[in-house]
């Protein structure tokens, strides 16, 4: 890789982390407590009631939420470029997993940005009937199915990654977090098909901060990767 081409590269992989940065923070943080404030929907209860409380606001969270998705997606564009020749089969199958659940987690946030608000505010006849199985406000929605296989199966990705990692700085810190993000949104996506009412409780809500959390670390441990990549390209060039 020349010197050139590297540069744009971790450029290239600082702006993806932080357009992941900006989707964890404002769908999976800012906007659920906008809207858990201002316009909150109840327990679920129903269409109807759902319908009541539905507020446009409460659709931002997905919107981000497609910043987040691509925000990973391009990031691992970024690692597979810098991965070695010999580690670069890991992510390039790192890549493929991701793409394939990626599309699984963006028709979800379609369903949610585009379908559900119209039901919602048209109040269609069908409403009644699909919503219980389209919006995220049901815990025991295909929604939910979608979610968190979509988000499993990028954790499983990270699995992958995780292996193009040597023992550099930052990049043992980096394998281990891989490691934790894929486990835990594997098992999240398992421990759903055998109940998917924990997703409503304190459990579920305590797991999706501390993922929530964990994504943001890994954001700014690769920032500081990618500036310290980009640390020894210049040390390298004076050398040169």
């Amino acid at each position: 890789m020349n010197k050139e081409f590297k540069a744009s590269v971790l450029k290239f992989g600082t702006i993806a982390v932080y357009i992941n940065l900006f989707g964890v923070i404002f769908s999976g943080l800012v906007f659920p407590v906008i809207s858990s404030i201002f316009y909150p929907q109840p327990l679920w209860q129903g269409a109807d009631t759902f319908i009541k409380s539905y507020h446009p606001i409460q659709t931002a969270t997905f919107f981000c939420g497609y910043f987040l998705v691509v925000g990973s997606l391009l990031t691992f564009v970024t690692l597979y470029f810098l991965a070695g020749k010999a580690k670069r089969v890991w992510a390039f199958a790192a890549i493929c997993v991701n793409v394939v659940f990626t599309a699984i987690v963006f028709i979800n946030y379609i369903i949610q940005t585009t379908y559900v608000p119209y039901l919602a505010s048209t109040n269609a006849p069908e409403a009644q009937y699909i919503l219980v199985t389209f919006t995220m406000s049901n815990p025991g929605s295909f929604a939910w199915a979608l979610e968190m296989y979509g988000w499993g199966g990028i954790g499983l990705s990270f699995i992958f990654m995780a292996f193009i990692f040597g023992k550099e700085r930052y990049e043992l810190t980096l394998k281990l977090l891989f490691w934790i993000n894929g486990v835990a949104s594997v098992t999240s996506a398992l421990v759903t098909s055998s109940n998917m009412k924990w997703l409503f409780s304190p459990a579920g809500f305590a797991a999706l901060i501390i993922w929530n959390l964990l994504v943001i670390v890994i954001d700014v441990v690769l920032i500081k990767y990618f500036s310290t990549v980009s640390l020894k390209k210049m040390v390298n060039e004076l050398y040169d």
